[in-house]
């Protein structure tokens, strides 16, 4: 009892200790942290900080390349558009939903005959409604594609060719989505860097350490 109430204790001093730090802050500490959760660095470099110039460069950085593989993506999303009208001989008119791209890359052609889609949808039926005719009917009806979507690609290097256009699509939108989540982190980073250097606490140091057990040990050092 008497070692959780010490760390209550301490805990509470160490929380007091940082909160009259804050208290007796003259400067506008939030500006800061807003400056920089709006433009990376911007926070750190109005306080007089040059690490906000590591911020902003990232965040530089960062955007370029999203906007890189973005436009990357788009471009290959017409190149691909466009070798499948010359290939698969789609209608040019046709709006093709992105299961439809898919299945695309996939199947040989969207027919009835070997290879097709609907040949694969007719398989589907038969597996799942066996004894039921009607249902099969059904099934084919809501799932396989009709006269207007037909695609047939004219051999199967062309198909695979077609493939690996659409996966370098979803490749270059996997990237921007993690660069996304890489700009957030900046951002939030950032003004925390902000908080720090703009106060007293730039003169905090927290340390995590294992002892030979391999218990983390927290240490919290200020230099006065």
């Amino acid at each position: 009892m008497n070692t959780i109430f010490n760390r209550k204790f301490i805990l509470i001093l160490l929380i007091l200790f940082i909160t009259s730090l804050m208290i007796a802050e003259n400067i506008n500490i939030r500006t800061y942290m807003l400056r920089s959760a709006i433009i990376p660095g911007w926070g750190e470099l109005a306080a007089g900080n040059k690490t906000g110039l590591v911020f902003l460069a990232s965040e530089v950085l960062l955007l370029s390349s999203r906007f890189y593989f973005l436009e990357e993506a788009d471009l290959k999303a017409k190149a691909s558009y466009n070798y499948a009208i010359k290939y698969a001989h789609i209608d040019p008119d046709l709006d093709i939903s992105d299961d439809h791209y898919y299945h695309m890359s996939r199947y040989m052609n969207s027919g009835f005959n070997a290879g097709g889609y609907n040949a694969y949808i007719v398989e589907i039926a038969k597996a799942r409604y066996p004894d039921d005719p009607e249902a099969q009917t059904q099934y084919i009806e809501e799932n396989s594609y009709s006269d207007d979507e037909y695609w047939g690609w004219d051999n199967e290097n062309k198909k695979n060719d077609y493939s690996i256009l659409r996966k370098r699509i979803t490749q270059y939108e996997d990237y921007a989505k993690a660069i996304t989540g890489a700009v957030i982190a900046n951002h939030i980073i950032s003004a925390l860097n902000a908080f720090r250097v703009s106060s007293r606490l730039k003169n905090l140091n927290a340390q995590v350490q294992f002892d030979s057990n391999m218990n983390p040990v927290f240490t919290l050092q200020y230099k006065f």
